[in-house]
């Protein structure tokens, strides 16, 4: 058995063992059992092999080959799995594609290297994060860090054993320190290098190597590089070309970013669902906007915390605007209400909405998954303004129909795609991969749905 490095053009190296016979028989057959040619061999060695595309692929027969291009695909594609049968929250999935007529029609038209080449995700992010994974690799295969033991909190000037062990865990994993003259004193060097730490691990930013930094230094490279599979993973779910005007939504970092012509133009801070009332992943279009909207209280909310606060205070509901309707609990539109003084009208199988909110104070907050699913945004009447500007509105006709309190809701001419994402790890402006926790449990979910589909 020889194994082979698969490497995906945005970096992701996958092993795979290659063998006579192969069980299942490949689906690409070679397309009327037409021999490779030597240029389509040097194409798909250069698909599949890592470092020198012209070394190993004579010594395999086409079948081998075929079905070795046929695992590629499905990798890159995002075809290994169906994300709605893991998990009915996971709606946004990719095309399915039928990879042996395709690999065939590439090979009648002459255009398997576009083909091959065609297959990655071209998006910046899933490159960047590409890069990363391949550094992550090596330092696993280096054997990645040593854990730190349980010790004191340290900061800058202590002198302590384990600021040594500091140091070369987070040379490990390739934070810049240069040699000390003090190796167990905790320098300014040392100060920043855990700050940067920190601020890629979703820390408190303090410089001190405090219980909650020591556990997120101990989880293993192979951890970490495993939290970065899923993510890549979930960027092959996403459209091949994203609309160059959008709106995301970032579960997983709780962020808000609008992009027009590409191009990020307006960012904000998010609330989203806690992880026992989960912000589902799903793609839709933003309708209208909504200004001073009432909010239909759902009947699970009513049951379980509105009315049992009313029969505990007769006048909760008048003193909080909600009054009842035909179809249940409404509170009417003013200050406190829970969906602010804006919504977003979209098409959804989830009922979540996209929102402002009257408990602005949360935004502050580092950990943002509090709602019980929908999503709240920091800069909601920039965002409707931004959205109405080609209907003429500016950022003061929105205050003023805010002003009067009345409900009006306004069509877009054209609609703004909505993607509702999950990105646990992301990369920051120096090429650098970013961790997040993980509140929903879905790299774990998904990583454990990713090896059952593999074996």
């Amino acid at each position: 058995m020889v194994v082979l490095s698969l490497l995906a053009l945005g970096g992701t190296m996958v092993e795979v063992a290659l063998g006579q016979p192969l069980e299942p028989p490949p689906a690409i057959t070679g397309c009327g059992d037409l021999p490779l040619t030597a240029d389509e061999r040097r194409l798909i060695g250069g698909a599949l092999l890592a470092d020198d595309p012209a070394a190993g692929v004579d010594a395999f027969a086409d079948a081998v080959l075929l079905s070795e291009v046929e695992r590629l695909a499905a990798l890159q594609l995002g075809q290994r799995l169906r994300p709605s049968r893991i998990d009915r929250n996971w709606t946004i999935e990719p095309l399915r594609r039928d990879v042996p007529v395709e690999f065939c029609a590439a090979r009648r038209a002459g255009t398997l290297a576009a083909w091959l080449e065609s297959l990655e995700p071209t998006h910046a992010g899933y490159r960047a994060l590409g890069v990363e994974r391949r550094r992550y690799q090596a330092i696993v295969q280096a054997g990645g860090w040593a854990e730190l033991p349980r010790g004191r909190s340290l900061q800058p000037g202590d002198e302590d054993d384990q600021v040594e062990l500091l140091r070369a865990r987070l040379l490990a994993e390739g934070y810049a320190l240069p040699p000390s003259a003090a190796p167990r004193v905790f320098d300014s060097d040392m100060d920043t290098a855990l700050r940067t730490f920190q601020r890629r691990h979703d820390l408190d930013e303090d410089g001190v190597l405090g219980t909650e930094t020591r556990r997120a230094l101990n989880v293993s490279a192979a951890d970490r590089l495993a939290r970065i599979e899923a993510n890549l993973e979930r960027w092959r779910w996403l459209p091949r070309h994203l609309p160059p005007d959008r709106v995301e939504i970032d579960a997983g970092a709780a962020e808000a970013v609008r992009f027009a012509a590409g191009q990020p133009v307006l960012q904000m801070r998010a609330i989203v669902g806690s992880p026992a009332r989960r912000t589902p992943m799903f793609a839709s279009d933003i309708q209208a906007v909504v200004f001073n909207p009432p909010w239909n209280v759902p009947a699970s909310i009513a049951r379980g915390e509105i009315l049992p606060r009313a029969a505990r205070d007769p006048g909760y509901l008048a003193r909080n605007g909600y009054v009842r309707t035909p179809g249940g609990l409404q509170q009417r539109p003013g200050p406190g209400n829970a969906l602010g003084f804006v919504k977003f009208d979209f098409p959804s199988p989830f009922g979540v909405y996209l929102h402002d909110t009257s408990a602005r104070a949360l935004f502050v907050r580092r950990v943002r998954t509090l709602s019980h699913g929908c999503v709240r945004l920091e800069k909601p009447r920039e965002l409707a303004a931004d959205l109405l500007a080609p209907q003429g509105w500016t950022a003061a006709v929105v205050d003023r129909v805010i002003a009067t309190g009345v409900t009006r809701r306004v069509g877009l001419d054209t609609t703004v795609p909505l993607f509702v994402l999950y990105h646990t790890v992301s990369v920051d402006e120096a090429g650098r991969a970013v961790f997040r926790p993980d509140p929903y449990g879905w790299d774990a979910k998904l990583l454990a749905a990713l090896a059952s589909a593999d074996r």
